[in-house]
C-alpha cells in the first residue's frame, strides 16, 4: 500500500494561518454587518421618531384649532346668552352641560370677565356636585388659561391618576364682552391609540410639576408603564433620540416634545418605537449570513485541506525530492540543516553530517551506459534508506554525492551506520541481461559543534575528509578536530 504524504512542515503552518485567517475575516465581515445592520435599523427608527413628531405636532396644532372654532360656535349661541345673562346658576350649567357633546369637551367652566366662577359642567359624576373648593380650584386653573396656544395642564378628577386636559378659551360678547368660557378637553387613551394606529408608533403623555421634575403621571399612555422610568422626561432638554429598555426587556427608541403646560406644570408627549420589529428583517438576514459563513468555513477548510493534498503536497514533493532516487533534495537537505541549527541553540543538541559520493561509478556509466547509472543510484538510495533511522535525513545531492543528516553527535551510532552503508554499497548490483556491478563509497564525517556551530561550515569539513577517505581507498574518514585558538 502506497504511504499517505503528508503536507511539510511550512505547509502546515501556512495552513494553520490561511484557514484561520479566513474565518477571522468571515466573521470580522459578519461582525461589520450586524453593526452595519443596526446603525441601517437605528436611522430607521430616528427617521420614524422625526416623521411621527412632525405628524403629531401638525396634528396637535390642527385639531387646538378645531376645537377653538367649535369652542367659538358657543358664542354664537344666543339663548345660551341669553340664559348665561339671566338666568340662575342650576339653569346656566344646564345649558352648558348641553355644549359638552356638541364640543366633545369634558368639562365647561362659565367666568365673569375677572374670572370668579359662575357656572360649571362636567361629564364626570364626581364632579357634579356644589363644592367649593372645587371651585375655588377651577377658578385658579382657568385664571392661567390664554387665548393661543397650548393650555394643557392635570387636574384631580376624582380618579385613580389625574386627568390631562387641554383648555380653550373663548369671549361671550353681547355684543361687547360679558363673560368666558373655558373648555377642557380631556387627553384619553383612545385618542393615543388613535395616533399610535395612525402613525405605528407608541405615545404617552406625561406632566410633572414645574419643581419636580422628579416625579411625573402618566396620564395617557400607549407604552408599558415599565418604559416609562423617572429619568425619560430629562431627555427633552437634549432634543434628541435616546433608547430604553423596559423592565420586560423590550428596547424603545424615544423622542420627548415639550408641549408647554400651564403656569406651575409642564407637559411633555412621548414618541416611541420599539426596535423588535425594524431588527427582525435584519436579524432574519443576520441568521442567513451567519449559516453561509458557517458553510463557506466549512466548505474552505476541505478546499484548502484537498489543495493540499492533492496539489501543494505533490508540488512540495517534486520541489524537495531528487527525482530519480525518490529521497531529499539538496534544498530539503540545507532546510534540514537550518532546523538542526535552531534546534542546537535552543536545546543545545548536536549533529552530525555525512556525506559520500560512490567510487567506480564514472566507469559503470563508461562502459554500460547512464542507464545502468540510475539504475546503480537507485538501488543505492533503496539499501541506504534501510538504514535510516527515523530522525537521519538522507539525501542525494547531485550526480552519485549523497549525504545524511544525524540528530546525534555520539560517536558510536555514527561510525556504525557508516559502516553499515560501506557494506551495503559494495554488494552487487544487478544491471541488465543478469550482468552485475559492484561499486564502492567513501565517506567524510563532520560534527556540530565540535567541526563549527554553523552547518555550511560543518559540510564543509564533511567534505574535505570525503575526499581524504577517497584518496586512502574509500571507507569512512571523521574529520579532523580543528585546532582551538
Amino acid at each position: 500500500m502506497k504511504k499517505r504524504s503528508l503536507p511539510s512542515t511550512s505547509t502546515q503552518r501556512l495552513l494553520m494561518f490561511l484557514v484561520p485567517a479566513l474565518v477571522i475575516v468571515q466573521i470580522a465581515a459578519f461582525v461589520f454587518v450586524h453593526f452595519a445592520n443596526r446603525q441601517i435599523a437605528l436611522n430607521s427608527v430616528d427617521a420614524a421618531l422625526e416623521a411621527g413628531s412632525q405628524t403629531f405636532i401638525y396634528n396637535a396644532a390642527t385639531r387646538r384649532e378645531y376645537r377653538r372654532l367649535t369652542s367659538e360656535l358657543i358664542t354664537k349661541d344666543y339663548g345660551l346668552v341669553n340664559t348665561i345673562s339671566n338666568e340662575s346658576r342650576e339653569t346656566v350649567e344646564s345649558a352648558l352641560f348641553n355644549q359638552l357633546a356638541r364640543t366633545g369637551a369634558e368639562l365647561i367652566v362659565l367666568t365673569d370677565l375677572s374670572d370668579k366662577l359662575v357656572a360649571r359642567a362636567t361629564v364626570l359624576p364626581l364632579m357634579t356636585q356644589a363644592d367649593a373648593d372645587l371651585d375655588h380650584e377651577l377658578e385658579t386653573l382657568v385664571s392661567l388659561v390664554k387665548e393661543k396656544g397650548p393650555n394643557m395642564r392635570p387636574l384631580s378628577v376624582g380618579e385613580e391618576r389625574p386627568a390631562l386636559h387641554n383648555w380653550v378659551k373663548v369671549v361671550i360678547r353681547a355684543p361687547m364682552p360679558v363673560a368666558n368660557i373655558y373648555l377642557g378637553f380631556r387627553i384619553t387613551e383612545a385618542g393615543v391609540a388613535q395616533f399610535t394606529k395612525m402613525t405605528q408608533l407608541q405615545m404617552a403623555f406625561i406632566s410633572e410639576r414645574a419643581d419636580d421634575q422628579h416625579d411625573h403621571v402618566v396620564h395617557a399612555s400607549t407604552l408599558p408603564l415599565t418604559a416609562l422610568s423617572h429619568d425619560v422626561v430629562l431627555y427633552e432638554a437634549s432634543g434628541e433620540n435616546f433608547s430604553v429598555t423596559s423592565a420586560d426587556d423590550v428596547q424603545y427608541r424615544m423622542r420627548v416634545l415639550d408641549l408647554g403646560g400651564m403656569q406651575g406644570y409642564r407637559v411633555h408627549a412621548v414618541v416611541a418605537k420599539p426596535f423588535a420589529p425594524v431588527f427582525s428583517p435584519f436579524i432574519k438576514l443576520e441568521i442567513l449570513f451567519a449559516a453561509s459563513i458557517f458553510f463557506s468555513s466549512a466548505v474552505s477548510i476541505l478546499a484548502a485541506k484537498m489543495i493540499t493534498s492533492r496539489v501543494v503536497t505533490p508540488l512540495e514533493r517534486v520541489a524537495q525530492r531528487d527525482a530519480l532516487t525518490g529521497l531529499a533534495n539538496r534544498r530539503l537537505f540545507e532546510v534540514n540543516i537550518g532546523n538542526a541549527e535552531q534546534n542546537q541553540k535552543a536545546l543545545n543538541s548536536g549533529f552530525t553530517i555525512m556525506l559520500m559520493d560512490l567510487n567506480k561509478f564514472k566507469y559503470v556509466n563508461d562502459t554500460f551506459g547512464h542507464e545502468a547509472g540510475d539504475v546503480v543510484l537507485k538501488v543505492i538510495g533503496q539499501r541506504l534508506k534501510k538504514l535510516m533511522r527515523p530522525s537521519d535525513t538522507l539525501a542525494r545531492l547531485g550526480g552519485d554525492e549523497f549525504a545524511v543528516l544525524m540528530r546525534t553527535t555520539d560517536l558510536q551510532p555514527v561510525t556504525d551506520l557508516a559502516t553499515a552503508i560501506v557494506q551495503a554499497v559494495q554488494q552487487p548490483i544487478p544491471i541488465q541481461n543478469g550482468q552485475t556491478v559492484q561499486v564502492g563509497t567513501s565517506i567524510g564525517i563532520a560534527f556540530s559543534p565540535v567541526h563549527s556551530t554553523i552547518g555550511s561550515e560543518v559540510m564543509h569539513h564533511a567534505d574535505l575528509s570525503m575526499y581524504a577517505a577517497k584518496k586512502q581507498g574509500g571507507g569512512f574518514l571523521i574529520a579532523e578536530t580543528p585546532a582551538r585558538t
